[in-house]
C-alpha cells in the first residue's frame, strides 16, 4: 500500500517529553520568552489572552504567561505533548484558570468555534503537520479577535530543481516509519551534514551541539530540533507568497511581519485583523 500523510504521523509528543525532561533550563525559557517578545513585537501581553494551537512542549504557552497574558488556551492533538504542557504549568505554579490546557485538534470545526476569539493566535511550525493545512490556517484564522494578531510559521516551498520539499516528505515518512536503530543512524547523518555545513562556512561546528541556552533557537536544542524536523510528518509547505495571498485574501488580514526562510525553513508571518 503507498504510504500516505493520514496513516503516518510523527511521535512529536514524545520528542518534547524528552526536550523538557532533559534539556529545558532557565535559560532556555527566558531565550524562549525574548523569542516571542521579538517575534510579536510586543513588550507585555497583559491584557491580552493568548491561544497556542498545536502548544507542543509547553514553551511557548508559558513564554506568553510569563510576558502577562492574562488568560493562555493551549492545545495540543498529542496527548503527551498536552501532558507535557500540564508538567510545565504545574511546575511553575500557575493556576488553571489562567493557563488551559487541552487535548483537541485545529481541524475540529465544532471545536475550533466553541473557543472564544483571542487577542493573539500563534501556531509555530504546527498548521503543516495536520494532514490539511489550508483547512487548519482557516480554522485557526477564525479564532482571531477584530485587531488581534495572527501569527503562524508554515515550512517553506523550495522551488527549484531538484524539488526538496518532495525528496524532504520522502525522508519525513520514512524516518517515521523506521525503527528505533534506523532513526539514530539517520540523526548521526543529519548532524554531520550540518556540522560539515558550519565548517564549509567558518562557523563554530560545536556551538549548536553544546547550546545550554537555546540562543537564536527560540530556546530550543539541536538534537530534539532534529528529530523534530526529521519525523515531522505529516509534511506540508507553500511559498510565503502563496500563504501570503491565501491568508490576505480570504481573510481580509494586513501582513505587519514576515521573516522569509532559508531553504526548507519556516516562513514566519505576522498578521492583523481587521
Amino acid at each position: 500500500m503507498a504510504m500516505t500523510e493520514k496513516e503516518v504521523r510523527y511521535d512529536f509528543g514524545a520528542n518534547w517529553e524528552d526536550f523538557v525532561n532533559t534539556a529545558l533550563n532557565e535559560r532556555r525559557v527566558a531565550n524562549a520568552v525574548d523569542s516571542l517578545r521579538k517575534y510579536l513585537q510586543v513588550q507585555t501581553l497583559k491584557g491580552q489572552t493568548f491561544l497556542d494551537i498545536g502548544c507542543g512542549s509547553g514553551l511557548f504557552s508559558l513564554a506568553a504567561c510569563l510576558l502577562g497574558a492574562d488568560l493562555v488556551v493551549s492545545f495540543d492533538y498529542d496527548p503527551i505533548s498536552v501532558s507535557t504542557t500540564i508538567s510545565i504549568r504545574d511546575r511553575y505554579g500557575i493556576p488553571e484558570t489562567r493557563w488551559n490546557v487541552s487535548r483537541n485538534s485545529v481541524l475540529d470545526e465544532s471545536f475550533m468555534s466553541s473557543l472564544e476569539p483571542a487577542d493573539i493566535v500563534y501556531s509555530w511550525g504546527v498548521l503543516h503537520h495536520t494532514g490539511s493545512m489550508w483547512k487548519a490556517i482557516d480554522l485557526a484564522a477564525g479564532r482571531v479577535k477584530p485587531g488581534g494578531l495572527f501569527a503562524i510559521a508554515i515550512y517553506n516551498h523550495v522551488v527549484r530543481f531538484p524539488d526538496r520539499s518532495t525528496m524532504w516528505w520522502k525522508i519525513k515518512g520514512f524516518y517515521t516509519l523506521s525503527s528505533t536503530s534506523v532513526r539514530r543512524l539517520m540523526e548521526f547523518a543529519y548532524a554531520a551534514r550540518h556540522f560539515t555545513t558550519r565548517v564549509l562556512s567558518l562557523r563554530n561546528p560545536f556551538k549548536p551541539f553544546f547550546d545550554r541556552d537555546g540562543e537564536g533557537r527560540r530556546g530550543m536544542d539541536f538534537w530534539h530540533d532534529a528529530r523534530d524536523w526529521l519525523g515531522g510528518f505529516p509534511y506540508e509547505f507553500a511559498t510565503a507568497g502563496e500563504v501570503f495571498q491565501y491568508v490576505h485574501e480570504k481573510h481580509g488580514y494586513m501582513l505587519v511581519k514576515l521573516r522569509s526562510a532559508e531553504g526548507n525553513a519556516c516562513n514566519e508571518f505576522v498578521w492583523a485583523s481587521t
